[in-house]
């Protein structure tokens, strides 16, 4: 009995440290990718002022990598605790305490996350169904493959708040991880 049960923990730990591998391999890619976002303005810029021939491409190019660095990201920010929190009691409580004051707040998450999924899936597909392109440029680029990004940047943050409660009701148990 006591190596199912430890053998159930170590699987449930794997999971979980999986989910956090996600996470963090995606929100530095991510974070990564403003390099990119700043090559693509420079670029725009030098080819704008020096050479008198601004792009066609820049400026969606720029809003779409910015949209997926924030939307993919979100799950990187969950992970390493940067979500805005009230921290006037929370900071002096002890784990167990933070642990059960979390759990109290993760309905709200769960909801605003499900929501997030659920028409950021209906906006990709409807999207996608009329294959939408972008208007503001002669670039014309298709729209959908950026609109994917909402729903599975909130799949992420789903994923990465059901780690959080499981550790929150282990912590809240246990008084410790």
């Amino acid at each position: 009995m006591v190596t199912s049960s430890k053998q159930g923990t170590g699987r449930l730990v794997k999971t979980l440290g999986v989910v956090d591998s996600l996470n963090e391999w995606i929100g530095r890619i991510a974070a990564y990718s403003l390099y990119v976002l700043f090559a693509v303005m420079l670029f725009d810029v030098i080819a704008r002022y020096a050479f008198n021939a601004p792009t066609q491409f820049a400026f969606e190019l720029t809003l779409f990598i910015f949209s997926y660095a924030c939307l993919l990201g979100g799950g990187y920010v969950l992970l390493h605790r940067g979500h805005v929190n009230v921290d006037i009691f929370y900071s002096r409580l002890p784990p167990r305490g933070r642990a059960i004051m979390d759990l109290c707040t993760a309905p709200i998450i769960f909801i605003f996350v499900g929501v997030l999924l659920w028409q950021g899936w209906a906006v990709f597909w409807n999207s996608f169904s009329f294959l939408e392109h972008s208007t503001v440029s002669r670039w014309n680029p298709p729209i959908y493959p950026v609109k994917i990004a909402l729903p599975i940047g909130a799949g992420l943050v789903l994923l990465q708040a059901l780690a959080k409660v499981i550790r929150d009701v282990i912590i809240a148990i246990r008084g410790r991880i």
